[in-house]
């Protein structure tokens, strides 16, 4: 459960209802129509409702238009109810969609409000059947489906910018610098957490916002960004959680029995925190973090999302050196090696962070994308790649490699297959100059053997295009590194990337193939020579 949004959702969205709030909070909301009219998932038609009017109808009358609350499926996917609040909050138009399109569903609320306030109903239906009916579209597409509703559809692999995501913005707006660090420490060590406003807009954007700036990993545990008045006890869960409640149902919030639960009031700018998660980061990443924000405070971009970005490459970016594998069996991640060649600060946080949820989970996804074969490439791995993270050249030739669709056997085939006919015609036009001269020339076409040992006591393999010497001499620096490695696995332990080890089997299936040749340079050489 890497990421918490799904992949290929079937439809666009999922329903659109109109909701009108009670007199009492004790009484459910009335859904006063819905599209498409068959929906017939019950659930959902009963709890939608509810999660429309999450603040006190008996106190509150202007709360603020938009905001978007989450609802989980089976699967742990999170689907999304973008809504729109008319009539002085009594009534509520909502959309729920697997896409997080924030800003492209808020403006669709607007036409389908302006649609039903002229009672243009003919209108308003043919824009959510065209809608409803169309394909989910690929990232950056215009979209037209009347005069009034042109869009292009947003991008969500790329890091949001501001002013156009509206989360990220209101959340660097109202929030200062030291209470974004504070939180952003906070969602690290996976506390309990509540964030407060008097406007919804606000809270659910700020709640949006600082999830966002985990990337490339995901909140995972309870997360709602606002919470209605019926699900009030959730704050006293015992588990970690992320949740937003609206700032006239926080009487009632505090009067339950809360512990360690650190609180961001967005009115009044403060955060009461009974940790210290902040000084348990490393001091050098806290402060490249914090210079790097205020240098975005009159800055449009996606500067702010890449500070945390940055951020998180210097915390987790070095995944790919404690990544291991054993041929025949898969990849895997050695914890120990990940902490060790650290600074004392961060190795602290890194002992820590293993255990979390969230690294847990990005972990978990990396690794089935390798082992499944899969091209990966986004933001955090480019942004390793720019850094001196991302040095592992080996790792980039790998993934070159894959990415020209080749497989690692077929390259390996590829190589030994030209060598197999060099060898034959070398051998008919040289074969009276003697074996041992054919065999003399071959023997320059390999290269020298790069294995050894590093000053961490590791296996160092060859680069990409390398061949290895011979059985024997492997063999016994294998045994060598067995002995030093201090993340074995079974019986023989590797310093190396899953992707050099990967290239060295390739490598391994080449230099075969010479020496295949080179018998056969023999056989032709006898026949030749009558030896």
């Amino acid at each position: 459960m890497d990421c918490r949004i799904k992949e290929n959702p079937e439809t666009t969205f999922d329903l659109v209802i109109q909701v009108k709030c009670q007199a009492s909070e004790n009484e459910d909301p009335v859904v006063l129509w819905k599209f498409p009219e068959d929906f017939g998932d019950q659930a959902i038609l009963q709890s939608m409702p509810k999660f429309c009017f999450p603040f006190d109808i008996t106190r509150v009358t202007h709360v603020g238009q938009h905001f978007t609350f989450v609802l989980t499926d089976i699967e742990s996917k999170q689907r999304f109810g973008f809504c729109r609040l008319t009539s002085g909050g009594k009534v509520c138009l909502c959309i729920l969609s697997y896409l997080p399109w924030f800003e492209m569903y808020y403006k669709l609320l607007n036409t389908l409000a302006e649609y039903l306030a002229k009672e243009q109903e003919a209108d308003l239906n043919d824009l959510l059947e065209t809608w409803y009916s169309h394909s989910v579209p690929e990232a950056n597409t215009p979209i037209s489906l009347n005069l009034h509703s042109y869009f292009i559809t947003p991008d969500i692999t790329g890091l949001p910018t501001v002013p156009e995501s509206r989360n990220l913005t209101e959340y660097f707006v109202a929030v200062d610098v030291n209470n974004m660090l504070q939180l952003y420490a906070s969602m690290l060590h996976e506390r309990r957490i509540i964030i407060t406003s008097s406007k919804l807009s606000t809270l659910t954007a700020c709640v949006h916002g600082s999830a966002a700036l985990l990337y490339p990993m995901y909140w995972q545990h309870i997360y709602i960004p606002v919470l209605p008045p019926h699900l009030l006890d959730y704050c006293c869960a015992p588990m970690p959680y992320l949740i937003g409640v609206h700032f006239s149902l926080m009487e009632r919030v505090k009067c339950k029995s809360l512990e360690d639960v650190v609180m961001l009031n967005v009115d009044t700018n403060t955060l009461e925190t009974p940790f210290n998660d902040l000084s348990n980061l490393p001091s050098e990443v806290v402060s490249a973090l914090k210079n790097q924000l205020k240098k975005q405070s009159t800055a449009t971009g996606d500067g702010v999302a890449r500070a945390f970005l940055r951020a998180q490459v210097a915390l987790f970016g070095s995944y790919r050196d404690a990544l291991r594998y054993k041929p025949g069996e898969p990849i895997i991640f050695c914890e120990e090696s990940f902490i060790k060649h650290r600074s004392s600060s961060t190795k602290r946080f890194l002992e820590t962070a293993v255990n979390l949820q969230l690294f847990k989970q990005f972990i978990e996804g990396r690794l089935a994308k390798l082992n499944a074969g899969k091209v990966f490439s986004d933001v955090f791995e480019e942004e390793i790649s720019s850094g001196s993270a991302g040095n592992s050249r080996t790792y980039h030739q790998w993934m070159h490699t894959v990415k020209k669709g080749g497989t690692l056997i077929n390259t390996a085939m590829n190589k030994a297959t030209p060598a197999m006919k060099t060898a034959y015609r070398y051998a008919k036009s040289h074969a009276k100059q003697g074996i041992k001269e054919v065999k003399s020339k071959l023997k320059h076409k390999e290269t020298q053997d790069d294995f050894g040992i590093c000053s961490s006591g590791l296996v160092q393999y060859a680069p990409f295009g390398t061949f290895h010497n011979s059985p024997r001499q492997n063999t016994e620096k294998r045994r060598l590194a067995q002995i030093a490695s201090p993340c074995n696995r079974e019986e023989i332990p590797h310093h190396d990337s899953p992707i050099d080890l990967h290239l060295r089997d390739s490598e391994r299936n080449c230099s075969i193939s010479v020496r295949r040749a080179s018998l056969l340079i023999a056989i032709l050489g006898c026949l030749v020579v009558g030896v």
